[in-house]
């Protein structure tokens, strides 16, 4: 679907994400070493898969120090085959699930405002229609959403956002919640 507007809200910080993460890495790394220290002639493959993780991992951290962000899914999908060579399949599927699903936590979360719906491309996704909103604004830097349900969505925009930008978006708005109340006063007319 095509949206008039896209908000693109700050991102938050992932320290939790990023520590769980190397949590698991390093339960992965001990777990590896151990198994191959237990088998040093038939167990060269897991410290293969030590290196692996560790290279992975440093590359992260790497790219961290220049982007401000880190991405662990290789190290952590290294680490799942690595589980598979040691049998155990639920520790292969929660780090396979772990490094496939750290993009999507970590991706910059949007808000697209068309006519039809206001859609969020967060994890679940979440739409709403313009009849469950009461109002829609951006004011000072923040994005404010009021549903009717009275739950309040209330977050710091991306970047600045020029006074004439604002205000065609304020206005796009409220037509929109004008017009769900035009269509409401036409249904209530008909009857």
């Amino acid at each position: 679907m095509v949206y008039d507007y896209v908000i693109t809200l700050k991102k938050s910080d992932y320290k939790f994400v990023d520590q769980v993460s190397l949590l698991m890495l390093f339960f992965a790394v001990a777990v590896f070493s151990y198994s191959y220290y237990m088998h040093p002639k038939t167990g060269v493959h897991y410290l293969i898969f030590v290196a692996l993780v560790l290279l992975t991992s440093l590359f992260s951290f790497l790219k961290k120090s220049r982007t401000r962000s880190a991405y662990f899914r290789w190290p952590l999908l290294i680490a799942a085959v690595g589980w598979l060579a040691l049998h155990n399949i639920w520790m292969a599927i929660l780090f396979a699930a772990a490094g496939l699903l750290e993009r999507q936590v970590k991706f910059p979360q949007e808000i697209g405002f068309s006519e039809n719906e206001i859609a969020f491309n967060s994890f679940p996704k979440r739409k709403l229609q313009w009849n469950e909103v009461s109002n829609a604004v951006i004011k000072d830097g923040l994005i404010t959403i009021d549903q009717k349900n009275n739950r309040l969505f209330q977050k710091e925009i991306d970047s600045g956002v020029s006074p004439a930008v604002e205000k065609e978006f304020n206005e796009f708005c409220k037509r929109q919640l004008d017009k769900g109340l035009t269509d409401k006063q036409e249904l209530t007319v008909d009857r």
